[in-house]
């Protein structure tokens, strides 16, 4: 225990001499290209006229930067989306941007930004270019986008709406021709909203749904009434995705299109005698994983509303049943601190059989270590004899030393399966001192209550083994510094389940009856 009162104050100093846990500021700022930490990249591929990137008439221009719990955006003066930073838990703030990183879901060195309008297949600048970002005055959480500009014969007027709790943005736009009477020809004109790939594959599986089936790699047709159109780093529900599926109004003539290798797009055709049409979408912007698919409304249980996106697996069946747990829960205590709590102390009892007997294990192999050593010592020379007398020495004191391994591989999936649901839920609530269950625990109360857990775990653990207590205490110790950014909610999680386990490990070694000593003979 002195090697946890020496190394506690040094950690604790370390933690308080953090500067408050920085935490994602959700609101628009102006952020240059240049700023992007490896902005020579685009440099050097705006410098090859034949592989120009968007970003070369961006860099006089500032973007707007808004991070949000799940996703940093960036968009450019007309509302394009031209990076998109996709975070591994939630509430991280980041702080060093690379477009050319995996999780930036929009290729910097493509033609055309996220969302952008094209017009027969070409992408051109927008002119004449006025917009905004205003806080929803009916919402805390969204901030409004309102841009209007010209693109070649048409005039457009465009809403984008970015949600601080959902990786989904959503997207209005108005596309009025100008002069209204301007012919577009027997066959109409093709108006589209393309989305230039995603997190830099450079083949990414493409999906349309429509009804209740689904194209996986289409061929580049136009598909009509589409309920999705996606794409996704792979087909093994890994990697990341951009997922558009229209919106609740002006679906009549809506076409999807894939455009391999890595584009895709949502199209109109104007006929000749329209003047005007619209493009009403939500686009999701984020990890290929289920939990937020469940919670932003891409996966139903029950129902397949998007065919295909996205197809389970064991553990991700058991992730959406503990979710509809934890939402079972809420419905009573209307709390989601408290919703973490119940249902941690739930999977506690649940194991509580598995971590007794670990436990005992554990507890029988300690009190055997002086024993051990001496066979060690006497039989250094003989490994034969030595595993015949440790195997004895076992069988006399009652041991199994496989019995802690077998409950800790049963748990196992359990204890992957909390985490994922919780890093990627979106709590969207306060509990306590904490302002929000997504971010990070400013104050450190929750990190500083990890550590002294931790230290209790480590010390029943390591009992009688200063060793291995040592290098417990050092191995907690490192991943105590990547907890504090983790969110309230998940640290929470780790708190009362690590409670729950020392407390266990207590009422087990007050009933231990001592173990005989075996001579080493």
């Amino acid at each position: 225990m002195k090697i946890a009162r020496s190394l506690l104050p040094a950690l604790l100093t370390a933690l308080l001499g953090v500067v408050a846990v920085a935490q994602v500021q959700f609101q628009p700022t102006d952020f240059a290209v240049g700023d992007f930490r490896d902005a020579d990249k685009i440099q050097g591929t705006c410098a090859v006229p034949a592989s120009a990137s968007f970003f070369c008439n961006r860099f006089e221009t500032a973007l707007t930067r808004i991070p949000t719990k799940g996703v940093d955006f960036f968009f450019d003066r007309a509302g394009h989306l031209v990076a998109a930073f996709a975070k591994q838990q939630k509430g991280q703030r980041l702080r060093n941007y690379s477009v050319d990183a995996r999780q930036n879901l929009i290729p910097f060195e493509s033609a055309s930004p996220g969302g952008a309008l094209m017009v027969a297949g070409e992408f051109l600048d927008p002119v004449e270019v006025e917009g905004n970002w205003d806080p929803d005055p009916l919402d805390q959480n969204i901030y409004l986008g309102q841009f209007r500009y010209r693109v070649g014969d048409f005039e457009v007027d465009k809403l984008v709406r970015v949600s601080n709790v959902s990786h989904t943005f959503e997207l209005e736009l108005t596309v009025t021709r100008v002069p209204a009477e301007a012919t577009v020809g027997a066959e109409g004109l093709a108006i589209s909203l393309v989305f230039p790939g995603v997190a830099g594959q450079a083949t990414p599986t493409i999906k349309v749904g429509q009804g209740a089936s689904f194209s996986l790699n289409p061929l580049s047709q136009p598909v009509a009434d589409p309920t999705y159109i996606s794409l996704q780093s792979n087909n093994q529900n890994r990697g990341f995705a951009i997922v558009i599926r229209p919106g609740g109004s002006s679906l009549d003539g809506l076409n999807a299109l894939a455009l391999p290798p890595r584009s895709v797009a949502i199209q109109r055709i104007l006929a000749p005698n329209e003047a005007e049409t619209m493009f009403d979408l939500e686009i999701y912007t984020g990890a290929n994983e289920l939990v937020r698919y469940y919670q932003e409304g891409y996966y139903q249980v029950g129902r397949d509303q998007f065919p295909g996106l996205f197809r389970p697996n064991i553990l991700g069946r058991l992730s959406i049943s503990i979710i509809q747990v934890l939402e079972f829960i809420y419905k009573y205590v209307h709390s989601w601190g408290l919703s973490i709590i119940v249902l941690t102390l739930l999977f506690r009892v649940l194991v509580w059989p598995l971590i007794s007997v670990q436990t005992r294990s554990m507890f029988g192999m300690q009190k055997l270590q002086p024993q051990i050593q001496a066979l060690q010592k006497k039989h250094k020379d003989d490994r034969e004899k030595l595993s015949q007398e440790t195997m004895k020495l076992y069988r006399e004191a009652g041991v199994n030393p496989a019995g802690g391994c077998l409950p800790i591989l049963l748990q196992m999936p359990l204890f992957i399966i909390l985490w994922r649901v919780f890093v990627n839920f979106e709590f969207d609530e306060g509990f306590l001192w904490l302002p929000d269950l997504g971010q990070p625990d400013r104050l450190l109360i929750l990190p500083i209550l990890y550590v002294g857990v931790m230290l209790a775990q480590s010390f029943f653990s390591a009992k009688g083994n200063p060793s291995s207590l040592r290098q417990q205490i050092i191995i907690n110790l490192v991943f105590a510094f990547i907890i504090f950014q983790f969110p309230a909610g998940v640290i929470l999680y780790f708190v009362v389940s690590m409670l729950v386990q020392v407390l266990q490990y207590w009422l087990i070694s007050r009933n231990q009856p001592a173990l005989a000593p075996a001579k080493a003979k």
